[in-house]
């Protein structure tokens, strides 16, 4: 079975910086929209299974490569902060 390798990747940099991201909701809703914002941004990169992911995270090592990453992640975290769509929001509270 062909697994995206970004979606792990990803959701780990949003794990690791979600406090810096200072979002408005970091409620399940507003991370997994943030999650499918990003995901679909970046270039998808298939693997045939979860162990090999480590060889597609590898060539993340380079800086800028990395720091591109984190800006496109960033930039989504601030759309969802900026329209949160989820439950929370939409009760006022």
């Amino acid at each position: 079975m062909a697994v995206n390798a970004m979606e792990q990747i990803m959701s780990d940099l949003l794990f690791e910086y979600k406090q810096a991201l200072q979002m408005s909701c970091t409620c399940d809703e507003c991370l997994n929209d943030v999650l499918a914002l990003v995901l679909n941004r970046v270039q998808p990169r298939y693997v045939t299974d979860d162990g090999k992911i480590a060889y597609v995270k590898a060539e993340f090592i380079d800086k800028q490569q990395m720091t591109t990453l984190i800006v496109k992640l960033a930039e989504s975290a601030k759309m969802v902060s900026d329209m949160p769509r989820c439950r929370r929001f939409e009760r006022g509270e």
